[in-house]
């Protein structure tokens, strides 16, 4: 079945969400739910530096079903299709909402392209079927919200 994403704005300042995997793409993750105030947590076998660096909470251990408990949502960056088949079975268990980096058939939900203008916020995004689309157009509406000086 073809997904239908529903674009919306969720208050996740405060929410514990967790992230399984540490690498690259676990802090690009990170940076960008630091900027909501979210309550992130990783669970990985190895953390990047950055993630170590960072001051966000994380064990270096195996993923377990428990793992979702008490989360609002989850990101899986582990590059592991065995652990985001399971991630996605267990979430939908527990009501974890469920994004699984890079494979959107996997996905309860995708995150936009986010521009941030003091209370403005633009978030594009593509059906999660083409992110550089998302980038170019949100990089334009950018570039006219700067020219307007709001």
């Amino acid at each position: 079945m073809e997904k239908n994403f529903l674009p919306i704005a969720l208050n996740i300042a405060d929410e514990k969400i967790l992230i399984v995997g540490g690498g690259k793409s676990a802090w690009s993750k990170i940076q960008i739910l630091q900027r909501f105030d979210a309550d992130v947590e990783v669970i990985a076998l190895e953390v990047c530096d950055e993630i170590k660096e960072s001051g966000i909470p994380y064990a270096l251990k195996a993923y377990e079903e428990a793992d979702l408990d008490g989360y609002l949502m989850v990101y899986s960056c582990s590059n592991n299709a065995e652990v985001d088949q399971q991630i996605v079975r267990d979430g939908k268990a527990a009501g974890v909402l469920v994004n699984i980096h890079d494979q959107p058939a996997l996905c309860q939900f995708v995150s936009p392209a986010i521009h941030q203008q003091g209370d403005i916020r633009v978030a594009v995004s593509s059906n999660a079927k083409d992110v550089y689309a998302s980038i170019q157009v949100r990089n334009e509406i950018r570039t006219f919200l700067e020219s307007q000086n709001r």
